[in-house]
Parts: C-alpha cells; structure tokens; sequence
C-alpha cells in the first residue's frame, strides 16, 4: 500500500462529505492499524478484534479486479446508484494504492454509468474491459446506446 496512516486519517476526513451513503470512506478503515482506527470504530471494539478485520484485507490492486466484474454488471444495467457506488469504492482503492486521477476524472466526465472511468480502471491494471462491456454505452436506460468506441472517441479519450 502506498498510504501512510495519516494520510488515510486526513483522508477519511477530507472526504466524509462526498458520498452520502460512505462507500468511499469506508474502504479506507481496514488499512488503518488500531491507533488510528479507534475514532472510527465502535466502541468495545478491542485490538485483537481489529487485527482480525484488517489480516483479512486485500490490497487495493486485488480488490479492483475482484470487483471489476460487479462494477460492470451494474454499469451495463444502466443501475445509477449501484453503478455509482462501484466508482466510490474505486476512487478509494486507487487512491490508497497512490492513483489520484479517478476523482477529479469522476467529477468532470462522468457518465454512460461511469463506463469511461471503468475503462481507464482496467488498462491500469491490466484487465481486459471489452470482456465485461456489452457493447451498449447509454446515459439512461431507454436511451439510445452507442458502441464503446464511438463513445470514447466522442469523449476524445485520452490514453493512460
């Protein structure tokens, strides 16, 4: 992981207004040894406990890919907010493993249920995206949809 403690503290609390549910800031947790976790978990939570939590956490890389799939399905199913919180919970996971690009692409280009940002995801790390698109990019669910291609040349898409 490529975050320290306190960035991941300054994190959390830097993003706590985004996300309303809390997708995004609740990826963060795990990486938190127990010091630095006590403000965010119950109490009576006790070290050993938390220990146990965070041994079962993957890396940020492997939980991306592991996810992948998901996130597709819902963007693919035009599911706003599934597919939405599947683009917080990769803005936490890039972020811890040191990637800051996905919140401000999130931000300014949003869209076709976060297909271009899922894109950019897995020609990082190597996934082969073609595999889960269904070849129909839309912005609503009874839209007109477009192919993967036209849509990314319309967004004049910018390589990695």
């Amino acid at each position: 992981m490529k975050r320290t403690q306190e960035e991941i503290v300054n994190r959390i609390e830097a993003r706590k207004k985004y996300g309303f549910l809390g997708f995004e800031t609740d990826e963060y947790m795990p990486h938190l040894d127990y010091e630095h976790a006590k403000p965010y978990i119950e109490d009576g939570v006790t070290a050993e406990q938390w220990a146990a939590v965070t041994a079962k956490t993957l890396s940020p890389a492997v939980r991306i890919k592991d996810y992948m799939p998901f996130a597709w399905d819902k963007a693919n199913n035009c599911r706003g907010i599934s597919a939405n919180r599947s683009i917080e919970h990769m803005i936490a996971w890039l972020w811890l493993d040191g990637k800051d690009w996905l919140e401000k692409d999130y931000d300014e280009n949003y869209c076709y249920y976060g297909k271009p940002q899922l894109v950019r995801i897995c020609e990082e790390y190597g996934i082969d995206w073609r595999g889960f698109d269904n070849g129909r990019w839309r912005n609503d669910e009874d839209g007109e949809s477009i192919t993967a291609d036209e849509a990314l040349r319309r967004l004049r898409w910018k390589r990695l």
